[in-house]
């Protein structure tokens, strides 16, 4: 048997959908036979409006590897993850290393 632990630290946004998924959330209209709360509906509907909803976990992993040479924070990471930003002023509100900001937009 696996124990869960109460708290393994920070989710993405895709995490968070994926885990509402498997619960039972969607946009379908008889949603309101699945085990999730009113308050995890809310989580939902507003998540699947983001770029969350366009993520995978390989593009995730993909990102995070090549990060790793840029020393960032967990924190930036999970913010960059989370907000994808797509211009040069959306990310460097979110890391000051000026390095990566500029690698980061060769791609």
């Amino acid at each position: 048997m696996k124990i869960l632990e109460a708290n393994a630290g920070p989710l993405t946004n895709f995490e968070v959908i994926k885990f509402l998924k498997s619960r039972g959330a969607s946009k379908d209209p008889s949603r309101v036979l699945a085990d999730v709360s009113p308050s995890e509906y809310k989580v939902y509907d507003y998540l699947v409006e983001t770029a969350a909803c366009n993520q995978s976990q390989e593009n995730i992993n993909e990102f995070l590897e090549k990060s790793k040479k840029y020393d960032l924070a967990k924190a930036e990471l999970l913010n960059i993850i989370n907000i994808r930003p797509s211009t040069p002023v959306e990310l460097y509100s979110v890391t000051n290393n000026s390095i990566f900001l500029l690698i980061y937009f060769c791609y």
